[in-house]
């Protein structure tokens, strides 16, 4: 007799406490799953721009420029992150001497890289944030 009474008292409990801790753990979820994606683009910029450069220092390259560029391209492409999307700059590598640093440097606005595009997320971030790595690689002879 007593345990039907706790039966019927605590009937409605597990779906109160469902309602109450289910979005607590979605946002949760969420959250890793979207600062997850950011890290895994971030290391992808990173690495367009370290194959970016190890092309900019090569010795004797008279189309470097256009090499670099095409480099960091099929890089971000691959990210998900077409051209016009990102900013790549880069000192002309054919005007560099011989050990002269040559640094390539990525940017990406943080709306190209959005994932989940949910407005709750953006409302804890800074506005207009962005992306980005920087390598400094020294001139091939």
């Amino acid at each position: 007799m007593v345990k039907e009474w706790k039966t019927k008292k605590f009937r409605g409990l597990a779906t109160v406490e469902m309602a109450l801790v289910l979005p607590l753990l979605l946002l949760v979820t969420l959250g890793a799953i979207r600062y997850g994606h950011l890290f895994l683009i971030a290391q992808q910029i990173t690495n367009a721009a370290r194959n970016g450069a190890r092309v900019a220092i090569r010795a004797n390259n008279p189309n470097a420029d256009a090499d670099v560029r095409a480099t960091v391209l099929q890089y971000m492409t691959a990210a998900g992150i077409p051209a016009g999307q990102y900013t790549l700059t880069f000192p002309d590598p054919t005007t560099l001497p011989l050990g002269a640093p040559v640094t390539v440097t990525i940017t990406v606005p943080s709306a190209n890289v959005d994932v989940l595009h949910v407005p709750l997320f953006t409302n804890f971030e800074p506005a207009n944030w962005s992306l980005g790595a920087t390598v400094t690689m020294a001139k091939e002879g």
